[in-house]
């Protein structure tokens, strides 16, 4: 999807997994592919990860064992979030970091095609 080309993030290796699971996610929703997209962002906007609508990241030992997969570009994401906005990403929630560190890099990527896919 062209959408998923205009990411500040194309580069990181995980962002072709990201891509998997969210195409993996759109025929549940109604029209056409970018039709799909926007409700799924929307959705995933609303509830976020926390929501357990993202299915391989409800169980903690997943987002342990996808963590340790893509350990260098899930911080790398962390670190350029942090940089463009000037302050240390918290961990509110307490969650394990791995599982922290999946729901903050796969929600900013889906922000980030939102923003610049749907409201320019």
């Amino acid at each position: 999807m062209k959408a998923f080309e205009k990411s500040l993030y194309a580069e990181y290796p995980v962002i072709r997994v990201f891509n998997k699971i969210i195409l993996s996610d759109l025929d549940s929703y109604q029209g056409k592919k970018k039709e799909q997209l926007k409700s799924f962002l929307e959705d995933l906007q609303r509830g976020g990860c926390m929501s357990g609508m993202i299915s391989e990241f409800i169980y903690h030992a997943d987002c342990r064992k996808f963590y340790i997969e893509h350990l260098d570009d899930l911080e790398n994401i962390r670190k350029e979030i942090e940089d463009s906005v000037g302050v240390v990403v918290k961990n509110c929630h307490r969650l394990p970091h791995y599982t922290f560190m999946c729901w903050l890099c796969f929600e900013e990527y889906c922000f980030d095609i939102y923003t610049n896919t749907f409201e320019r």
